[in-house]
């Protein structure tokens, strides 16, 4: 767990007064000219691809390919492909995993990697390396191609005319770059990277958002091909954004700005897909910034008291049908995935006290300068969201989510131009 490094003194409480949030997406940096899909992360992957498996001491493995007795070609593959493709006839992987690469790390099949790599001591060892060695390679890769997009640094157009944002606004980064400061001159105070900075590669955070509870350690202990379940099962984990987490990260970097939700008026997206894997943020800034409705709110449920036996087995059933043969979403699982739940909830349960004592330790290391107490106020209204979209189809998609989690205004626009200018007539 992070424990709030970067933040600094000079930080706290030396901010003006802020009512908008501004939310920057990868259709951002794109929209400013910088080449930051996934399609060229693919690109960059494949062209340095044995580069960093040479700096690993990894090999690259070979595999031939035969029609009708002659060997047609040789195919140069890396642990990647065999982990999130094909074990058995591994190619290069498809345009698609690449299109949703952060939902693709989700998806792996553990059945064929079991039977591919085998059940023996030496065969989980290899599967084991195999994994550790796909992870390692995609990580290094990722953070080296974030760390090589150049950014010229000029003056930032919206329809045409210089822009800048205006002292009342702070900016949730979802994108690692610095486009930010260097075309629209804001203030590194006033930016959160939710996800990392290019500047610091320890920081970088990428993955689906899917398993967050810690991997079922009983299945290792079972052994054999359950062993093997278990060596996904963990990476599934490892590779998993831990929404949770970064939300409360989150609310200690507002808090420290002396940003508070009550006072926010507008939300600006600008270039955001809304993936899967970031809506849980969405849903949380949601609730952070709406009018409590009473007749809404959560009522504490008395938990009943369940055997810990009985709590595994259905974790344990769970895991092997879910992680292990793909059957998500059959009925006879629902009271499964509830055990899984529970079991999560009471993970981040443990690591929330750990961050508020933390968070506490903080505070009293970077005091209010005027020892004045914040008061807080109720909100009256909800705020409003302005939301860029790109196409027809991301539109309908940002629709259905934002009437999903409940926002009751928003407005959508055809470009981050059209949105932005809603900001210059405030």
């Amino acid at each position: 767990m992070r424990l709030f490094k970067k933040q600094k003194a000079g930080d706290v409480n030396s901010l003006p007064e802020i009512d908008t949030l501004v939310i920057i997406g990868n259709g951002f940096d794109a929209w400013q000219g910088l080449n930051t899909s996934y399609a060229s992360f693919r690109k960059y992957y494949q062209a340095h691809r044995e580069e960093i498996m040479k700096r690993f001491h990894i090999k690259m493995k070979e595999i031939e390919e035969y029609y009708q007795g002659k060997l047609v070609q040789k195919i140069r593959i890396s642990d990647v492909e065999i982990v999130y493709g094909d074990p058995f006839q591994p190619q290069e992987l498809d345009l698609a995993f690449w299109h949703r690469f952060e939902d693709s790390l989700s998806k792996i099949d553990a059945e064929a990697l079991n039977l591919y790599f085998g059940k023996e001591k030496h065969d989980l060892k290899e599967m084991r390396k195999c994994i550790r060695n796909a992870k390692r390679i995609l990580t290094e890769a990722f953070c080296d191609w974030i760390q090589s997009q150049p950014i010229e640094e000029k003056q930032g157009m919206v329809n045409g005319k210089p822009f800048r944002f205006g002292e009342h606004c702070a900016f949730i980064n979802f994108n690692y770059t610095d486009t930010l400061g260097k075309r629209f001159d804001v203030d590194e105070k006033k930016v959160i990277h939710i996800h990392g900075e290019a500047s610091d590669r320890k920081s970088i955070i990428v993955g689906h958002s899917t398993h967050p509870q810690e991997p079922e350690y009983m299945l290792y202990q079972l052994g054999g091909r359950f062993r093997g379940l278990y060596l996904v099962d963990e990476l599934l984990y490892e590779t998993d954004k831990h929404v949770e987490d970064n939300i409360q990260y989150l609310c200690a970097d507002l808090a420290l700005r002396g940003i508070l939700n009550t006072k926010i008026k507008n939300i600006y997206v600008l270039g955001h897909s809304f993936g899967t894997a970031d809506v849980l943020y969405f849903d949380f800034l949601k609730r952070a910034t709406s009018v409590t409705d009473p007749d809404e709110e959560e009522q504490a449920e008395h938990e009943e008291e369940r055997d810990p036996l009985d709590e595994l087995a259905a974790r344990l059933e769970y895991t092997i049908q879910t992680v292990g043969y793909n059957r998500e979403g059959t009925t006879e699982l629902e009271g499964c995935r509830e055990a899984i739940i529970r079991r999560q909830q009471q993970e981040q349960s443990a690591r929330n006290t750990h961050f508020e004592n933390a968070f506490r330790k903080l505070l009293k290391r970077f005091p209010r300068e005027d020892g004045e107490i914040i008061q807080l106020t109720e909100r009256t209204e909800d705020a409003v969201w302005h939301i860029s979209y790109y196409s027809d189809q991301d539109k309908k998609r940002i629709d259905a989510v934002m009437k999903m989690l409940g926002v009751k205004t928003f407005n959508l626009y055809p470009s981050i131009d059209e949105c932005l200018l809603t900001m210059c007539e405030e």
